[in-house]
Formats: structure tokens, sequence, C-alpha cells
């Protein structure tokens, strides 16, 4: 383990927050009630390191995005990134490339929600809970969750007639966010439930060249739930959701340049600034629209609960992408992708509290994934001083599309036995059988002359290389159809429990996980054979063809993790005071990356990886009025084997000041743009800050004639992190502090409430991804920024 630096003042602060003390006398918390283990069981009870919270305190929070919620649980980093949503626990996740599946598994209403797309809708609206499952859960959930998982469940359905509505009013940026709930009997034996909302901003980030404000949001969701009360054994629930999500002006921005003029003499990144102001000539926008289906149907057998979940999920996601981030057509992009998933579940659960508890089940899923790119424009040169070849397109010329059409077809089947060994000792032992086939279809095509190498002057284009005589075109196209792997894969799992007293219980796990291998996205290059011309400026081939790339050339494996727990959940003060701890360690081997090359982000396999560390969270009901809570986490998250990494660009371009950059012998590249790579061994790993702590106290005075005045603030911090996969000291994050509060007077049992709530009070210049600016040989970068501080106001009415 490497040494260790404690922030000093937060582990202070958590320490006194957290202290429990024998003889204090205080009210009993109220129980965390999660499903980790697919039955229902209290917090305190469960072998995981879990942590959750339910709807109501989401509510009595003003979370409204999991990004948000993710600030409250050390050692789990979720953001939109630059390219696709990033979800990341324990610093582990996926990379920005489209064809990765999450590391970290979202199952919704237990419905699995493998592509980040789907987690564009409102997932804070009308919950009964989130919960947080931290390390591999391979055996119940499966496949993909090599990092963790995510379960989200909604509010069902009851035969109670209520509903509430709720509205949020940002003045800084225009942000508006309505939301009304509906629910009640429809007939004797059915009753429905209805979450409507709809949220609009005009943005806080401008666009200095464009005049334009950003983000610039409009988007609506829908769902509807129907129960069915067949009889005293059986429920049915049928579920149906519909999101229109659209953002325009998209923020982010260039923080640091030294990028020469281009060679029409403009300056390509005229603003410089590290949160709310840029300058582009084309705006970021993106369009999706969701559709989720599902049948649950529970049914109370004899001897188990029989559950099955029949689903069905898509989206239609659209983006208009400035990829150059600069103030010229260097690169401008389209990416039209499309998804569709049916999958269904089945599992057998026994009544729980016998000497031997058991799962069992099995799950199958069928998916399709589209995705269409185009460059709209394309001209590297118009980038100035570039760090790969002056690529262009010809004008009049084809634009040369790409297409990446996979199908994937999953099965597995699970069980879970758990032996009551005595009344305080338990020993639970699973397993899981996983097969995954994929099929693509790979193609870029292009024409002769489409694309050539500018030497920034309109007529000096060359359409073949004038070294190997290889035609441009077909070093940037390919037509691979019909691939296929396909891949099986055992996992299992081991834990002990022991309740050492009546309010202790101390647990110990070993377990592993694998995320599926499968083919890279951002592919763009040659394909099998590559044609050459004599004639550099035609291109016009000349016969004569020579090997290009193989089709393996798109693949990465599958990535495997073996990971130890113990930990002990603690209760004291008579239920007035929780205290858990968890001790980890996981190895990963073929750990799944993705970096930044020129204009696409290429994947491969790590050597090896290691994530260990400690988590501590409490909560301690001082008083009827006065709840503090806290959690803190120390990560040791690195590359214990990583060689042939991407590079930074100092690295490439000035080597003999920033060695790094070596041979495969070893040595360091001499000249510049010579080819390279990094070892990375004993290197962070992405999203992993060495410490990560929250602390929040919640404080409630009654005021007599059934009013209350709900009062809560919060401290989030973060250690310093990297969120590029080439480790450039230049994308490093800083370590921050960031301070929110609610106020919120409620009366008549809270039938209703108005609602002051700040966030970043403190506005602190955070970042949620940072990475090079592409094609440019200069120390330029570019991040994607967080929210500047914000005030709103919320009324919230229950009836």
């Amino acid at each position: 383990m490497r040494p260790i630096r404690p922030p000093q003042l937060q582990l202070r602060v958590l320490a006194l927050a957290l202290l429990p003390v024998t003889a204090w006398s205080a009210p009993m918390l109220e129980e965390v009630v999660v499903t980790a283990q697919k039955r229902v069981e209290s917090l305190q009870d469960v072998p995981i390191s879990v942590s959750a919270m339910s709807g109501e305190k989401v509510l009595d929070t003003g979370i409204i995005s999991l990004e948000e919620l993710t600030l409250y649980i050390p050692n789990v980093n979720i953001n939109q990134g630059q390219a696709q949503p990033n979800l990341f626990i324990r610093g582990v996740g996926s990379g920005t490339n489209a064809g990765f599946e999450q590391s970290v598994g979202m199952y919704i209403d237990g419905v699995y929600s493998g592509r980040g797309a789907l987690a564009a809708v409102p997932l804070t609206m009308d919950l009964q809970r989130i919960e947080v499952l931290k390390g591999p859960q391979g055996t119940l959930f499966g496949k993909n969750t090599i990092g963790g998982a995510i379960s989200i469940t909604t509010n069902k359905p009851t035969f109670e007639n209520e509903g509430m509505v709720d509205a949020l009013y940002s003045p800084d940026a225009n942000e508006q966010i309505y939301t009304l709930v509906l629910n009640g009997a429809l007939t004797d034996t059915i009753a429905g439930r209805l979450a409507l909302r709809h949220d609009a901003m005009d943005g806080w980030w401008d666009n200095e060249y464009l005049k334009h404000e950003g983000p610039n949001s409009d988007n609506w969701y829908g769902r509807g739930q129907l129960l069915f009360d067949v009889g005293d054994k059986v429920e049915i629930i049928a579920k149906y959701e519909h999101g229109d999500f659209q953002a325009d002006d998209v923020p982010s921005v260039v923080y640091q340049s030294d990028q020469p003029l281009n060679f029409r003499g403009e300056d390509v990144f005229p603003i410089v600034d590290d949160r709310d102001k840029a300058a582009y000539d084309l705006p970021d926008n993106y369009e999706n629209t969701t559709d989720v289906g599902a049948i649950t149907l529970n049914w109370d057998l004899d001897f188990a609960t029989f559950t099955s979940i029949s689903a069905y999920s898509a989206y239609d996601l659209k983006r208009l992408l400035n990829s150059d981030q600069t103030v010229t057509p260097s690169l401008h992009r389209t990416q039209d992708e499309e998804f569709d998933q049916w999958s269904q579940e089945v599992r057998l659960v026994s009544p729980g509290g016998e000497t031997i508890d058991w799962i069992a089940g099995g799950y199958y899923e069928s998916s399709n994934v589209t995705i269409h790119r185009n460059n709209t424009a394309l001209d590297f040169a118009y980038s100035g001083p570039l760090s790969v070849p002056p690529l262009i397109l010809i004008p009049g010329g084809a634009t040369q599309p790409s297409n990446f059409d996979q199908d994937t077809d999953a099965y597995a089947a699970f069980a879970q036995m758990t032996y009551n060994l005595t009344d305080t000792v338990r020993v639970t032992g699973g397993m899981r059988y996983s097969y995954e086939k994929k099929t693509l279809d790979s193609t870029v095509i292009g024409e002769v002359g489409a694309r050539g190498l500018s030497l920034g002057l309109p007529d000096v284009i060359v359409r073949a290389n004038p070294a190997s005589k290889k035609i441009i075109s077909d070093l940037r196209s390919h037509d691979w159809r019909g691939l296929d792997r396909d891949e099986d894969k055992w996992t299992w799992s081991a834990n002990t429990q022991w309740d050492a007293t009546e309010n202790a219980m101390l647990y110990a796990s070993v377990s592993t996980g694998f995320k599926s291998g499968g083919y890279d996205e951002s592919y763009t290059g040659e394909g099998s054979v590559v044609r050459l011309s004599d004639n550099i400026l035609t291109g016009e081939p000349n016969g004569e063809v020579v090997p290009g790339a193989d089709p393996s050339i798109l693949e990465y494996e599958p990535e495997t993790v073996l990971a130890y727990e113990i930990g002990a959940k603690t209760s004291w003060l008579d239920g007035a005071a929780e205290l858990n701890i968890a001790i980890f360690r996981s190895d990963y081997d073929d750990l799944q990356t993705s970096s930044l090359e020129g204009d696409v982000f290429k994947v491969g396999n790590a050597g090896k990886a290691r994530s260990q560390g400690v988590e501590v969270d409490g909560r301690w009901a001082l008083t009827d009025s006065l709840t503090v809570g806290g959690s803190i986490a120390y990560l040791d998250a690195y590359y214990e084997e990583f060689t042939g990494a991407t590079c930074t660009i100092p690295q490439v371009t000035d080597p003999a000041n920033n060695p790094g950059c070596l041979n495969e012998d070893g040595s360091n590249i001499v000249k510049a743009n010579d080819p390279g790579g990094q070892d990375l061994g004993d290197e962070d790993l992405l999203f992993a800050p060495e410490w990560s702590s929250n602390l929040n106290v919640q404080y409630v005075i009654p005021l007599g004639n059934d009013l209350e005045l709900m009062s809560s603030v919060d401290m989030n911090y973060s250690d310093e992190y990297y969120s590029a996969l080439d480790l450039d000291p230049n994308t490093k994050h800083d370590d921050y502090v960031l301070w929110n509060a609610r106020i919120a007077l409620s009366g008549n049992n809270d039938t209703w409430s108005i609602a002051l709530i700040g966030k970043n009070l403190t506005d602190e210049t955070t970042q949620v991804w940072k990475n090079d600016v592409v094609l440019t040989a200069s120390n330029s970068y570019f991040a994607v920024p967080q929210r500047p501080r914000s005030v709103a106001v919320q009324a919230r009415y229950r009836f």
C-alpha cells in the first residue's frame, strides 16, 4: 500500500460527528431497508458495503439528479462526462467509448440499464429508495457489475388516494422543475400511479463566439404504473416510462492552451476560462428519447416467492458535437445512436428465517445498438500545429459515415444459499454461469479521393501518402461485417456473518466478477487491404494492394476481478446511532481502458490493477430534533501493470524535457512524435481520490400550530484525482469542499412545505471531466465544468 496522506480537518470533523458515546440516550434511528440480496432486509443485516437513501430523504435534501446524490457517497463518482456518462465506484468504471458497457450496473425496478443514455431519466423522481452496492456483484446481479451496482426502486401504486405537486425555481439560470404524482384505486383490484416531470433551464455558461447561453434544456418525462391485485398471493405491476430530453449548448471550456495561430492567422482558442466562458463555432447539442416497459409478477408459493420481470428498454439519441473545441471547422460530427433491449428474469426466493435460505433464478437479454457517425466538417489544419497528420475532407467529396451495428444475446443462471449454522453465525455461498454472444457490422465506407492530407493551402492536397503510396481514404475506411465473439464465465461469492452482539454484526466475504469483452466503436482506421496509388495528388488506384489491419484490432478482452472485504455494522445507544466500517481489496486483470489518440478514443486492456481501502459511515440521532451523519473513505486504487499506455502531449512533442514516453526496449523516445507508450505501473486509476468524505446535519424545530422548520447542511469533500487515462498532470482535478444547505417550513404534518435550497454555497470551481484538446500538438486542455453556486425556491403540496 502506498503512503497515506490523511486530510486532517475532515478526519477531525467526522470523528467528532460519528463518535459513539455509550452514556447517551436518544431516540431510535429510522430503519433503512434494502434489497441488495434480492430480498427485503435491514441495511444493518446485509454483509455487503451498501449505501442507501430513501425517497423521502432525497426529497428533504433537495437532490434532483443521480449525479448530485453521489456527492453524498464517498468512493462513488457519477457524471455526464464529454461523450457519455461516467459511473465509477472505488476507482473502477468504463472509459469513453460507446462500445463499452458500464462497469457499474444500473438497475431500475429490477431492470438492467446497461448503457449510459438510459440514465438520462430523472432517477430521483418519486422514489422509494436508491441503493449503491460497492464491489463486484457477480452472483445475483451478473455481468458488468465488476465495480458495483446501483439499484433504484420507484414508488409503487397503492389503493390509497393521494398525490403531490412540487415546483422548484432557480433564478440564476432560470431553472424550473415541475413534478406531479397521482396515486389511487381505479377499481377494487387495480391501483394506479402516475408521475410526471417537466424541467427546463436557460443556462449558466456563455459561448462568446456564437452569443449562446447554455445548457439550454427542455425535458419531459412520465412514468405510469398499474398494480393488479389478483389475490392474496399474486401481485402484478405493469410499468411504462417515456422521456424526451433535449439540451443545447452543453458546457465545456478550454482552460489551458499555448496553441499558436493556425495557417490563416486565427487564434483557435480566443477564450481560455476555467468554468463559465468559451468560444466555439458550433454548439454541442443532444436530443434523447427513452422508452421503458416492464411487467413484474410476484407470486407467493408455499415454499418460496416466484418473481418474473419482463422488460423492454430503448432510446434514440442524436448529438451534434464540436469535437475540436475551437472556433474553426476542424472537426464537427453528428452522432445518431439507437438502442433496444428485451430482458427476462425469473427467480425463486425462499421465505427466509429457516436453517437454509436460498435464491435461484435465470436471466435472458437480447439487445441491439446502432451508432451512426458523420463528419460534417473535417480539416485538421484549421486547429493549428497538429499531433496527427493534417487530414481533410475534400470539398464536395463523400463524408464517409461510420456505422457500428452490434447485436448481443446473453444468458445466465444463478443460485445462492445461506446456511444458518447457529442463531448468530451464517455462511453464504453463490454461483452464476453467464454466456454472451456479440455480432457486429463495422463500416466506414469512402470513395477514392474523399479524404486527403492538407498542407494548409487549398490547392495543395495529397490523396495518397508520398512515402508509402497508400491511398488516404483507404487508411480511414473499412468494411467488416458478420464479426462475432462469444464467451462464458462462472462467477462465485462466499461470505460469513457473525452477530457478535445484539448490536454488532461482523462479516467477511470473497467474490469474483467479470465484464464481457467487445468491440471498439470508435475505430475509423484501415480495413483488411489498402490500395496504392502512383499519383499522390489524384489518389487514382494503380491496381496494387498491401495488407491492412485484421478485424481483431476492434476487439478488447474480458475484464475479471477477485475481491475481498471484511466489515462491521454496529448499532449504539439503544438504536440512536449506527457506525459501519468496510475494509476491501479488489484485484483486476485485463482492466478495460479508453484513451484519446488523435481524434478518437482507442480501447484496450491494462495488465493489472488494484483497488483497496477503508470506508466508514454512520449517523446519530442526538435528540428528537437533531441528527448528524457522515462518511469518510480512504482509497488506494492503482495500476499494478500497465505498459504501452497513451503518452501525454508534452511527452510526445518535447520528449527531452518531458521523459516517460518509452520505446519497446524501455528507453525514452528521442524525436518528437515518435511512437511510444507510458509505463503507468503504480499510478492512479481514474476517478479515484485518495480521500473523500461527507458530513450532514439536520435540525428540526417545532413551531406550534402544526408548523415545523427543518434545516439541513452538508459538506462534501473530494481529494484530487485524474479523469484522463494518460494521467497528464495538466488534467489532474484539484481537491475541493462543496457546501449545500436547505431550510424548509412545513405544515399540517408535511402536507405543504416551502424551502430555500443553496448548492455549492462557497462557489467552488470544479470540473467533472478533463482531457486533452483533440488534434493539437500544444499544451491545450478542456474540461466539462460543474455548475457554480445556485439558489432555488421549492414548494410542495401533498393531498
